[in-house]
C-alpha cells in the first residue's frame, strides 16, 4: 500500500514524519507549512499515483482553508484514499462542523496534552524504542518550551536559521536515528549560535509597551522570521522585561503568548490558531485590529484580577 505524509518542519513535526517513516515506510514525505497544507493536500489527489493513504501529523487546519480542505476529502473519499491526522493544536470549533460527515474517509486524533510525535508514536506502537523516547522527549521540550536540553534549543534555531534543505537533512538523519549529526553540530557553531543571539537582543531593543487598565502588552515589532517567539519572550522576562500578553510580529504573521489569557481564541478570530498560551496568525496581520480585539477580551476578564505578583 502507498502511503503520504505531509507533517510540520520543527522538531515535532519531524519526529512524527520519522515515527511514519519507521512503520509505515510511505512513499513521499513533505515537510509543510499550516499555509501550505491545503495545496499539498489536494496535490495528494490530483496528481497520479495516488498514494491510498495520507497521514497528516503537527498541521492545524485553518477556518479560511476549511473548503480547500473539504474538496481534498471528497476526492479521497471518490479515490478510496483514508486520512489519518493526528494534532495537539486546538482546532477551532468551526473546522470540527465541517469536517463532520467524513468518517468514512478521516481518522483525526487532536489533544493539546500531547506532542503530535506523542500522539503518533503512540498509535503506531513505538513507544519503549530508546530512539522515539529520546525524539519524543524533545518534542515536549520545545512545543511545550521547556528548554531542559541543549540539543532541542540547537535543533529549534537550526530549523528556523536553514530554509527547507535543512529541515530535510535533519529528517534523514533522524530516519538514520541520529539525534545530533556532525553536520548540525557544525552549522549551528558556525552561522547559527552568535547571530540568532544577536538578532533576539535586536528585537528586545525594539520593542513598545502598550498598558491596558494594569494589563501590560509588549510588541515586539519586526522580528526576524527565523527567531523563535519563545525565545525572545524568554530572554525579555530574563532581563526583567515583564508582561501579561506578548505580541512577537514578523513580516507575514504574528505570534501571541500569555500565560495569562487564551491568545488561541483570539488567533482563531483573525484566521490563525495554536495553544492557550501560544497561537500565531499568518499574513498581514493589522496591529490595531489585533490590540483591538486584545483588549476585548482583557475586558470580558474584568471580574478576574490582573496577577499582581508580576512586576510592572
Amino acid at each position: 500500500m502507498t502511503r503520504l505524509t505531509i507533517t510540520h518542519w520543527d522538531i515535532d513535526g519531524l519526529a512524527a514524519a520519522v515515527f511514519m517513516y519507521f512503520k509505515l515506510k510511505p512513499a513521499n514525505q513533505i515537510l509543510s507549512s499550516v499555509t501550505s497544507l491545503p495545496n499539498y493536500l489536494l496535490e495528494s489527489v490530483r496528481q497520479a499515483p495516488y498514494s491510498r493513504e495520507v497521514w497528516v501529523a503537527d498541521l492545524n487546519p485553518q477556518p479560511s482553508s476549511v473548503k480547500v480542505i473539504k474538496a481534498f476529502l471528497e476526492e479521497a473519499r471518490r479515490r478510496k484514499i483514508r486520512v489519518y491526522w493526528f494534532d495537539h493544536h486546538e482546532w477551532d470549533t468551526r473546522v470540527y462542523r465541517e469536517l463532520a460527515g467524513f468518517d468514512d474517509v478521516l481518522t483525526y486524533l487532536v489533544d493539546p496534552n500531547y506532542t503530535a510525535a506523542d500522539l503518533v508514536a503512540s498509535r503506531l506502537d513505538l513507544r519503549g524504542d530508546k530512539f522515539v523516547d529520546e525524539l519524543v522527549k524533545l518534542s515536549y521540550d520545545d512545543d511545550f518550551f521547556q528548554n531542559k536540553y541543549d540539543l532541542t534549543v540547537m535543533w529549534r534555531r537550526v530549523l528556523r536559521w536553514g530554509g527547507w534543505d535543512v529541515r530535510y537533512k535533519a529528517l534523514e538523519s533522524f530516519k538514520r536515528r541520529d539525534l545530533a549529526p556532525a553536520w548540525m553540530l557544525e552549522f549551528y557553531k558556525r552561522e547559527v549560535s552568535i547571530v540568532y543571539e544577536n538578532l533576539i537582543r535586536e528585537a528586545i531593543a525594539r520593542m513598545d509597551v502598550i498598558d491596558h487598565g494594569g494589563f501590560r502588552v509588549i510588541v515586539f515589532p519586526d522580528v526576524d522570521p527565523r527567531v523563535h517567539p519563545g525565545e525572545v519572550v524568554y530572554v525579555s522576562e530574563r532581563n526583567g522585561l515583564r508582561a501579561h500578553v506578548y505580541i512577537v510580529r514578523y513580516p507575514r504573521g504574528v505570534s501571541l503568548r500569555s500565560d495569562y489569557i487564551d491568545v488561541s481564541s483570539i488567533a482563531r478570530d483573525m484566521g490563525g490558531g495554536g495553544h492557550s498560551r501560544a497561537a500565531g496568525i499568518p499574513g498581514d496581520v493589522s496591529l490595531r485590529t489585533l490590540l483591538g480585539k486584545l483588549f476585548e477580551k482583557i475586558d470580558e476578564l474584568k471580574n478576574v484580577s490582573v496577577p499582581g505578583s508580576m512586576v510592572i
